[in-house]
């Protein structure tokens, strides 16, 4: 009896424990019924904005790597490189803003079963970089000229969960990944045909491969064929079950957990499903309505955005200091995957963003400018510069000549008299013939700065690009 009567004091202690327990836990989470109907529609917002980069980069990785073997326009199998045969076109819309100065060389790796080593030739005094960015679009690492020299090298790329068997290359750099999918874009200088050809030359000896094995190979004569489309979807239930699944493959860092705790109650997060969440009707259609809102609103905010900045400081709108390194910016990098997706860190690389005249007045192709820089006054950066045409939504612009861009690797570069480089930006070719031509769309459009190797002074702003003027 006396046993029995332990035993029973046993069970009622434990039970009190899971009670209190539970309570704590109710009170640290609270309950899907505790969010009003406009607290939810505000956390399906904050869910899209914080969700988009993700659902890029893996829409971006689904698509380019659904081929069976690599094409030459940036799409290919996993664990293995595309080297672009030309620069990119008015053709090429899977990422926006692409650059026309250099070729770029794609891969999506997976460290899952051990490290990957990426390998280059001596490539002398030619620019050349590998960004490799997390699936949350931070930079990891940029190997290349800036970091490593222009020698021959290797880089050991390591997923900390993954071993690995085989001797790590002499000399190879260690790369430490915290995530098993990484975007690496290579991207190297070239300028005329010729150029092109010794550039694509150097491409063809860049290598993938595991530790200790060989880079991945193909059939001779493997036709890739044409890359699926998986658009990231816009709608509230799509979209939210398409992030629990991301977020579950790709865990999110520990500095989001404030916002996931957020979100926790209405079952988003690592694991998580609408369905266990059993929200009230009222408040699923306002998170629903949320998501719906802010994907629709998220492109033209981020113009405005743009734009209203822009017009304060002459027409450019210069990056933020944190571009490639977001943290808890999730506005920002939710804009950034809007407008460009992939931007380097500034020490890389700087992109001005040109949105209206001297005047503030938005461009457009029915009117004719002039962008003029005056001698000695050329964009400071060390590795190169360019002026790219987009259309407003951030794409290449279509044009009878198949100019896109500008800039002293797209000779010849013509200048007046007095030593300025004079651009002229307009549908038809300009009257001077000391001018460079840049054709414009009819409608709207942006201008994109590159400063490869920016100064510190244009990293500072200091440095502002010259004002776009119209003449006509």
């Amino acid at each position: 009896m006396r046993s029995a009567g332990i035993w029973k004091s046993i069970v009622a202690a434990a039970l009190l424990l899971v009670i209190a327990l539970s309570a704590s836990a109710a009170f640290a989470r609270p309950a899907a019924s505790a969010v009003s109907v406009d607290q939810a529609r505000a956390l399906g917002k904050q869910a899209y904005d914080y969700g988009l980069p993700l659902l890029e980069f893996l829409r971006v990785r689904h698509e380019q790597t659904s081929v069976r073997c690599p094409d030459g326009r940036g799409n290919a199998p996993v664990n293995s490189l595309s080297n672009a045969r030309g620069f990119a076109t008015a053709a090429d819309r899977t990422v926006v803003a692409p650059n026309t100065d250099t070729l770029y060389s794609i891969a999506h790796l997976d460290l899952g079963r051990g490290p990957i080593v990426l390998s280059h030739p001596d490539m002398g005094k030619r620019y050349y970089s590998f960004e490799l960015l997390d699936p949350y679009t931070n930079v990891i690492d940029i190997p290349g000229g800036r970091e490593d020299g222009g020698r021959a090298g290797s880089f050991l790329i390591s997923w900390k969960r993954a071993g690995g068997k085989g001797d790590r290359p002499n000399g190879a750099r260690l790369i430490k990944s915290r995530y098993r999918r990484v975007w690496v874009i290579g991207r190297t200088l070239a300028t005329g045909t010729a150029d092109q050809r010794k550039a694509r030359k150097l491409m063809r000896r860049y290598t993938l491969r595991r530790l200790g094995g060989k880079k991945r190979t193909f059939p001779k004569g493997c036709r890739p064929g044409m890359p699926a489309k998986y658009p990231t979807p816009k709608d509230g239930p799509g979209f939210i079950s398409a992030l629990n699944a991301a977020l579950k493959r790709n865990p999110p860092p520990r500095r989001d957990a404030p916002l996931l705790s957020q979100l926790a109650p209405l079952g988003i997060g690592p694991g998580l499903s609408l369905d266990r969440a059993a929200l009230a009707p009222d408040v699923l259609a306002a998170l629903y309505d949320g998501v719906a809102q802010e994907a629709a609103s998220l492109p033209s905010a981020t113009r405005l955005s743009i734009l209203t900045r822009a017009k304060q400081t002459g027409g450019w709108l210069l990056p933020q200091s944190n571009i490639g390194h977001y943290g808890t910016d999730y506005l920002f990098r939710a804009q950034i995957a809007v407008v460009g997706l992939g931007a380097n860190t500034p020490d890389e690389a700087i992109y001005p963003t040109g949105v209206t005249d001297a005047d503030g007045a938005l461009y457009n192709g029915a009117h004719q400018y002039r962008l003029t820089f005056p001698p000695g006054q050329q964009p400071p950066a060390k590795y190169f510069w360019s002026l790219t045409m987009y259309d407003s939504d951030g794409y290449l612009v279509p044009n009878p000549i198949n100019r896109y861009s500008l800039g002293p690797s797209h000779p010849p570069l013509l200048k007046t008299p007095d030593g300025s480089i004079v651009i002229a930006i307009q549908r038809d070719p300009p009257a001077e013939g000391d001018v460079n031509w840049l054709p414009a769309p009819l409608g709207a459009f942006r201008l994109n700065l590159r400063l490869y190797g920016p100064s510190v002074a244009a990293r500072t702003g200091v440095w502002r690009p010259p004002g776009v003027v119209r003449v006509n």
